[in-house]
């Protein structure tokens, strides 16, 4: 469960969605909500021009004002980008979830990793959300729906976990989602009917982790398990694209522990997702401290 989660807000109206995003996520799961506006600056210069200090100076009162708006506690600090500042500011405060709003490109709904939610994810030491256009005005529906994407891997396991302890607080339905992608024409011996075996054989397979996936799932959550066939983001995008719905993916299968990295599937969705987005790190429930060696040791 998100104990804190941090706000990236710089007072555009994208961020003004992650601070609505923020706030719902925080009423729900009682995580301290924390504001935080990265104060960029060349420090070549700081301390020579006395701009820099007035404009900073304005720039805390906008996050301070904003923190106040939401009753959550404010952050402004200078670096030397975004993105470096929230990663800071989060391994300083142990967070669990950072927020930021999309793109200024893109539809109304629409969640698109801008430049800082990239920086972001790659490599932050805990889950990143990215918050759609327009979701500031767009939050009575509440979050009804939490689709997960699974394939089976500890990674999306991950997305599972976390999406059904957020349902335990929100009520939502978790729609677990496997996606078949069909195997290239031409793969498989036999031809024709060699394929469609194919086909058939990964369809069964992820058939099996869905259902051991649906038994993991603690009583009490509503869940939908659904087995689609298609290229993976775009499927998990269809099923997304409802009010009230939160997407729940997991990171790239490999890199270091408590970091999110973006996948072939989580890549894709980051700049079409039609919904809140929230990109699980790899490893969330471990430590840097458990070690290959150690794992090995305790398998032994």
């Amino acid at each position: 469960m998100y104990r804190k989660i941090i706000v990236g807000y710089d007072d555009s109206d994208q961020a003004k969605d992650a601070l609505a995003l923020g706030k719902q996520l925080a009423d729900a799961t009682g995580a301290a909500l924390v504001v935080a506006g990265v104060f960029q600056f060349d420090p070549i210069w700081k301390g020579f021009d006395s701009h820099f200090h007035d404009a900073e100076i304005a720039y805390a009162r906008q996050i301070e004002a904003a923190a106040d708006s939401v009753g959550a506690e404010a952050e402004a600090f200078p670096s030397s980008s975004a993105a470096r500042g929230l990663h800071e500011l989060a391994e300083e405060i142990d967070a669990d979830l950072i927020l930021v709003g999309s793109a200024r490109h893109g539809r109304v709904g629409q969640a698109i990793a801008g430049s800082t939610g990239v920086a972001l994810l790659h490599g932050s030491p805990c889950a990143v959300g990215i918050a759609p256009l327009g979701h500031r005005d767009n939050t009575s529906a509440g979050i009804g729906a939490l689709v997960v994407g699974y394939d089976g891997s500890p990674e999306s396991a991950h997305a599972l976990t976390a999406a059904c302890e957020l349902a335990k607080v929100t009520h939502a339905k978790v729609k677990l989602v496997a996606v078949v992608e069909p195997p290239a024409i031409g793969t498989g011996k036999g031809g024709a009917a060699g394929w469609r075996e194919l086909k058939e054989a990964i369809e069964e397979l992820m058939r099996d982790r869905l259902t051991e996936a649906e038994e993991t799932i603690p009583e009490g959550i509503d869940v939908d398990p659904t087995l689609v066939s298609g290229h993976p983001a775009e499927e998990l995008v269809k099923l997304a694209d409802a009010p009230g719905t939160v997407l729940v993916v997991g990171s790239r299968g490999y890199g270091p522990l408590r970091r999110v990295l973006l996948g072939s599937v989580s890549t894709p969705l980051v700049r079409s997702a039609p919904c809140p987005m929230i990109v699980t790190p790899r490893g969330m429930h471990e430590t840097p401290a458990t070690t290959r060696k150690a794992r090995v040791e305790t398998a032994s």
